[in-house]
């Protein structure tokens, strides 16, 4: 069925299969999968330790490998992410197509309030101000993460003795539409933070039942006094290879949680 609007981008359809559906290979990817905008990070990873290609995702902008990587004993995938919602909705319903259940994602944000760039930030809502999302949940204003890569990234965040701020974050598509009073306005609704990703990544996976979460370290800066500030982000490696690391640990972790859930249930199934 489709749920008709006066406006394209919120009408959305209720059949779950397309003409052209996500596939599983005769094997699967691992379960787990490390998604990270930070080419330079990832290729250090894949110097550093064993890894083979298991995959590739197809773009006109070049070859995305998948990577399988044996990590403190638990296989992963890991692959670079693309940049903006309708591209990284794509290669994200198709990493759950090919056998993923839990991605972490890793990457940098604008800041639109007083954060020290480099610090860590934990996404636990996303305002929906992009078009990927629209195809895959009925229209809201937000869509909540889930709520255990939350929780796990904030204990290996307090273990390793990071400072973070967990917060909204606004998703758009509009890169260059980010006026000054549209800025004010987002801040007036919670927004501490802005990317591109996140409200189609946490939508995909919603709509897909499974599991999603992403960290960021804080970039550019479109508030202040002193208008915009660049902060010179994308040569910030140590923030890099930090969120790097602790999302490579939070995804080992939640593994975990996961099989010790699922083994609880079937412990107490009829």
């Amino acid at each position: 069925m489709i749920v008709k609007n006066d406006f394209p981008i919120l009408e959305y359809s209720t059949d779950y299969e397309a003409v052209i559906n996500p596939q599983m290979d005769e094997r699967p990817f691992p379960r787990l999968c490390l998604m990270t905008f930070f080419e330079e990070v990832l290729e250090s990873l894949l110097n550093r330790c064993e890894s083979s290609i298991i995959g590739t995702y197809l773009s006109e902008m070049k070859k995305f490998h998948v990577y399988k990587v044996n990590h403190k004993g638990t296989e992963i995938c890991v692959i670079q992410a693309v940049v903006g919602s309708g591209s990284i909705a794509m290669m994200t319903d198709w990493l759950y197509g090919k056998g993923v259940e839990i991605l972490l994602c890793c990457g940098s944000c604008g800041v639109l309030a007083d954060i020290p760039s480099g610090d860590v930030v934990i996404p636990t809502r996303a305002l929906r101000d992009e078009g990927a999302s629209y195809k895959y949940l009925p229209p809201s204003r937000y869509i909540d993460l889930d709520k255990e890569p939350i929780q796990t990234f904030e204990k290996v965040l307090k273990e390793q003795g990071l400072p973070y701020v967990a917060c909204t974050t606004w998703s758009t598509d509009g890169f260059y539409r980010e006026t000054k009073e549209m800025i004010e306005y987002r801040v007036q609704q919670e927004c501490k933070v802005v990317e591109m990703e996140c409200a189609a990544q946490a939508a995909i996976a919603k709509f897909r039942n499974k599991k999603y979460g992403q960290l960021l370290y804080s970039g550019d800066i479109l508030v202040g006094s002193a208008g915009y500030d660049n902060r010179n982000w994308r040569s910030n490696m140590t923030a890099r290879e930090i969120i790097f690391q602790v999302t490579l640990e939070a995804l080992i972790r939640l593994n975990s949680l996961t099989n010790q859930t699922e083994g609880s249930q079937s412990a107490v199934s009829p």
